[in-house]
């Protein structure tokens, strides 16, 4: 008969780790249930506000159309119609602020619904099988589409550099073999002259897009060297009046260090496109614990409500850059307006680490 000590210990009174597991997925089921109300409320806001500013926009439009006729006319009816068009062109600028704010709240409630969404389905699981686990499904997806984009990006930058470059030779080449069937030599002579100087330039485009893919001199000698010596190449060839000017920095983390340089690769190729001979400045300080990085141009400027309320979306360039700039936990603000120039501006919060000396 054995004794009381030899008896296996009571555990009915401590919960067994899948009543525990039970319990935190019934807690995250309730905050589930009330993120996905405040995502629905905000999901309506933002809904109602776009039916208001389309309507706002269709009143603006005629306004606009009556307040031209007036001023053309010289009718008495002018001055109140440009009165109305002032008070809805605030209007409208009103509705797209408080829309685009309500964009982002529902769009961090999104991504917070999907990340406790992920958990709910993590305690649910086994934890077996490592190809089903939502965390490593969503990282995987953000992986691919990370290089799509890229690679959507490189596409365009070999579009517009190196393949042009061979597009033009080979119509050179193209040229010169007529010119042999004739017999013009004289002429062939100024051809192959001239194809020797465009393909000099190809050599030099796609060296530049070689170096922009990986720049050695971030790695080597940091942020402010790297923008230093891509403004100069910048100047160069495009012939552009581009200054730089920075504070004394810190090493960042590497992730930061190309996230800025690579925004200020994409603002400089806005204005070499959009604000072509303007005269371009790009500053980075340090302002009260913020990394402050400027990038401004003095080009024909643009009505960025404009631009969303036509185009339906924010140009590619500017998405890109602000994603980004989230990527890292930077505030991007981008402000323009006609014939005013464009100011790209973004603010990173440095930690006491990096000012430290």
């Amino acid at each position: 008969m054995s004794s009381g000590l030899e008896r296996e210990p009571a555990v009915s009174a401590d919960p067994s780790d899948a009543d525990v597991l039970a319990s935190a997925h019934r807690i995250v089921v309730a905050q589930l249930v009330q993120l996905r109300s405040l995502a629905e409320s905000a999901q309506q806001r933002r809904e109602q506000m776009t039916a208001e500013l389309r309507q706002a926009e269709r009143t603006l439009d005629e306004v606009v159309t009556q307040c031209r006729f007036a001023v053309e006319r010289k009718l008495p009816t002018a001055a109140d119609l440009t009165e109305r068009e002032h008070t809805l062109r605030t209007r409208c600028e009103t509705l797209v602020r408080e829309r685009q704010q309500v964009q982002h709240a529902l769009k961090q409630l999104d991504q917070l619904v999907r990340q406790i969404d992920m958990s709910s389905a993590t305690l649910r699981g086994t934890g077996e099988d490592e190809s089903a686990d939502p965390w490593m499904q969503a990282l995987r997806a953000q992986i691919i589409k990370g290089r799509e984009e890229e690679r959507v990006r490189l596409a365009r930058e070999v579009h517009d550099g190196p393949a042009q470059v061979l597009a033009n030779t080979l119509m050179g080449l193209e040229q010169c073999w007529t010119l042999i069937q004739k017999q013009e030599h004289d002429r062939l002579g100024v051809m192959v002259d001239r194809l020797r100087g465009a393909t000099r330039d190809g050599l030099h485009e796609v060296r530049r897009f070689i170096a922009d893919l990986r720049p050695g001199r971030l790695d080597e000698q940091g942020l402010v060297a790297a923008i230093e010596e891509y403004t100069r190449r910048y100047r160069d060839a495009y012939n552009a009046r581009v200054t730089f000017e920075a504070d004394t920095l810190p090493r960042l983390p590497t992730e930061s260090e190309i996230v800025l340089y690579r925004i200020v690769q994409e603002a400089l190729q806005n204005a070499h496109k959009h604000a072509r001979g303007a005269a371009i400045q790009v500053t980075l300080t340090v302002r009260r614990g913020r990394l402050v990085l400027i990038i401004r141009d003095d080009g024909p400027g643009f009505d960025p409500h404009e631009v969303v309320r036509r185009a339906g979306r924010e140009s590619w360039g500017l998405t890109s850059m602000r994603e980004r700039a989230e990527l890292i936990g930077a505030r991007f603000v981008v402000a323009s307006r006609p014939g005013h120039g464009t100011e790209v501006t973004v603010a990173l919060p440095l930690v006491a680490t990096d000012l430290a000396p």
